[in-house]
């Protein structure tokens, strides 16, 4: 209206209120930079931002994966040091709480053990019976930063000569989404039903992905309670860190270094291609007249098309016509810059991907110092991950085999189903992952043997970290095979004592504090 009347006053005005919009206390926020002029940041949910894109990162994350060496390195690193051979679980039940004596935790520990190693060590306890929980722990993790997120899915199948018919079906991330592709409203995204709290009440996932649409007959899905009729838990849901409130499903690893590691390798390929061409002896001819030589060999490339010249063998002498001379070609390769380039890019990547440059790129030239420095960085990320996997995936199963096991009266558990606080009494275990990496064992031994002495530590806690073993099965296995003998330590027979406890103040020769 005012620009009908006065086109120059509200020219001014949109000029003014342009220029207190500029104004900000904060100079990220500012808009009279060139830098943040043209930023069209926008304020908007978890799922606003993560929703629309994720099936572009899952596919471009998947392709670096299969192509690119640094996405593999960053990917495998990040599994070999979470997962590696998989978890052992150490059971630890609460013996104070189930008044129980220590001989009695002991048989009871053993048995649930022997239950849950028949279980995990058997491909049955994959629905497909293709994998055993070791591996499924690999795809379940693997999936996760591959994709974002993956689901398990608690299966019943009961099959001859198993003691238990639990299972899992792993689901992949593209799997999980709103029947018949529908869009997000206010109790469901992602595929995913929510209550009106925002807790998961069920997950929905179609029977094959989104390019087999009309492939192999109709897409269906089927809806997936998230929890039982007893509050036991269906489907698992493995995600990264939850970093935003309302979140509902979560980016690759990758997402934040995709573009960088497209265009290095882009790059990478060019100065492969430019190196090799410079490795060749390329030459061409000039003519003032366009006659070829008749001292080359040509070729002709289909009618009307250019001829193909070609020198007969090596160290040849050609003859030219007069007004011909033959021009090299010089591509002046390998560049120079380009290692310092690529390194530039994989120190990005890693800071992207929570991973030292050493680790990433599987080189360690730089000190003593900094090499450890770089493990210890590394270390910090792999224990915050495992934790987050053992809290997501391994506990959640190991109570529903061990549920099990006590609803058929495999292990006797007074009160597992009626008082939450007794089964997570009985559910008390320890989880051991792979090793931690090392690069000087003696000084490690020594620290570790110091800390001991203060009281810092245990032997368990040291043999599942340097070794990733359980330390009741070393000392076993030492009094067995005669090592105490050899080694003077403690006596054997200590291996066998009832206690659950590490006995480390007659290792060690400390005493307790308290």
């Amino acid at each position: 209206m005012i620009a009908a009347i006065s086109p120059g006053m509200a020219l001014r005005r949109v000029a003014s209120r342009k220029a207190l919009t500029a104004l900000s206390g904060y100079d990220g926020a500012g808009r009279r930079r060139s830098a943040t002029v043209n930023w069209g940041a926008q304020v908007a949910s978890a799922d606003a931002d993560t929703l629309p894109d994720l099936e572009d990162l899952r596919a471009r994350s998947r392709d670096l994966v299969r192509n690119d060496p640094l996405a593999q390195s960053a990917v495998s690193t990040k599994v070999v040091n979470v997962i590696g051979p998989g978890h052992m679980v150490r059971p630890e039940v609460d013996r104070d709480r189930l008044g129980m004596t220590a001989e009695q935790a002991r048989t009871w520990e053993a048995l649930a053990l022997d239950i849950w190693t028949d279980w995990a060590g058997s491909r049955d306890c994959d629905v497909t019976r293709t994998q055993t929980f070791a591996e499924l722990e690999d795809l379940v993790y693997r999936s996760r930063i591959l994709s974002g997120d993956v689901l398990a899915v608690r299966r019943y199948k009961r099959r001859r000569g198993r003691l238990l018919g639990t299972a899992l079906q792993i689901v992949e991330a593209d799997r999980l989404s709103n029947p018949h592709w529908s869009q997000d409203g206010e109790t469901q995204a992602g595929g995913i039903e929510f209550d009106t709290d925002g807790a998961a009440v069920a997950y929905h996932v179609a029977n094959r992905f989104a390019l087999d649409r009309g492939v192999r007959g109709a897409v269906t899905w089927q809806r997936v309670p998230a929890y039982g009729s007893r509050g036991q838990w269906m489907v698992l849901h493995v995600h990264g860190t939850r970093w935003r409130p309302d979140m509902s499903r979560y980016a690759p690893m990758l997402a934040p270094v995709i573009n960088a590691l497209k265009q290095r390798s882009r790059y990478s390929e060019a100065e492969l291609v430019a190196a090799v061409v410079s490795a060749c002896f390329a030459i061409g001819v000039t003519s003032a007249d366009g006659d070829l030589a008749s001292g080359l060999q040509t070729e002709q490339q289909g009618k009307g098309g250019a001829p193909d010249i070609k020198l007969t063998e090596p160290g040849m002498i050609v003859d030219l016509l007069p007004d011909e001379q033959i021009q090299a070609f010089a591509p002046g390769r390998p560049n120079p810059q380009f290692s310092p380039f690529i390194e530039a890019i994989a120190q990005e990547v890693g800071a992207g991907t929570d991973l030292p440059y050493e680790l990433l790129m599987k080189k360690f030239q730089a000190s003593y110092s900094a090499s450890r420095a770089a493990l210890e960085m590394a270390w910090q990320f792999f224990r915050a991950d495992r934790a987050l996997h053992v809290t997501q995936f391994c506990r959640p199963v190991y109570e529903a085999v061990i549920g099990e096991a006590v609803a058929r009266g495999l292990l006797e558990a007074p009160g597992f189903f009626s008082d939450p606080l007794r089964r997570q009494a009985w559910l008390n275990a320890t989880w051991m992952g792979p090793a931690r990496i090392t690069i000087d064992p003696v000084k490690d031994a020594t620290a570790d043997r110091a800390y001991l002495d203060m009281g810092a530590t245990s032997l368990t806690q040291i043999t599942a970290t340097r070794f990733g073993q359980d330390h009741r099965d070393v000392r076993r296995r030492r009094a067995e095979d005669g090592s105490d003998a050899v080694t003077g330590a403690a006596p054997a027979e200590g291996a066998d004592r009832p206690d659950t406890e590490d006995d480390d103040d007659m290792e060690t020769g400390a005493r307790h504090a308290g």
